[in-house]
């Protein structure tokens, strides 16, 4: 079953109506109130992602299920350069906006990396960037630039690196606290241009 879309805005239009559309899907699977919430927090942690972006980026928000997972979906379109990325990224290191902290911040830092114009200045700057981000993803390009990562990939190479440096033990530190990591199967995010998906996995039953 797919749900309805529901648009969903930074500024946080369409949020409410999100969260209600969660907590239908959960009852059409036959959830408790406890993984139901479990799956309202999920939602949450998702439309998280673009609140620091232009009050004006819109998202489509919908939920789809089967007798096996509860896939929640938001996809958007960033338009992004140099200027806004900086900007973005001077906010989630200021202190001035929390919830750019954790996994849901490092993804977020992670789309306005990738979603920079693919020229060979920005290229390079972005692979470089990423750091240990870029253990969970595939990166190609053919005509655009593809990319895609995996919440489970990057824990599993985070858990088996045999190199502790700070900036693994952060890593470490963001998983075992985050809300995400610790309550869904799986994260999935796949970026084509600047065109953007991340899909968070839910097992049910």
């Amino acid at each position: 079953m797919q749900t309805e879309k529901i648009s969903i805005y930074a500024a946080g239009d369409g949020r409410d109506k999100a969260l209600e559309l969660t907590e239908k899907a959960g009852a059409f699977c036959g959830l408790d109130n406890k993984s139901t919430l479990r799956l309202r927090l999920l939602s949450e942690e998702i439309i998280e992602l673009i609140r620091p972006f232009s009050s004006e980026l819109k998202g489509d928000f919908w939920l789809e299920t089967n007798d096996e997972n509860v896939e929640i979906h938001l996809k958007t379109n960033i338009p992004m350069d140099l200027q806004t990325r900086n900007e973005l990224l001077s906010v989630a290191t200021s202190g001035k906006n929390s919830a750019a902290k954790g996994l849901i911040g490092k993804i977020r830092e992670m789309i306005a990396r990738v979603t920079l114009p693919d020229d060979p200045e920005t290229k390079a700057m972005t692979d470089q960037a990423l750091g240990l981000m870029a253990l969970g993803s595939q990166m190609g390009s053919s005509y655009g630039s593809t990319y895609s990562w995996s919440m489970t990939a990057y824990a599993e190479s985070i858990n088996n690196s045999t190199v502790f440096t700070d900036e693994a033990a952060e890593a470490m530190d963001a998983l075992e606290k985050s809300i995400v990591a610790n309550i869904a199967d799986e994260v999935k995010v796949n970026i084509v241009d600047s065109n953007v998906e991340v899909v968070i996995y839910k097992a049910i039953g």
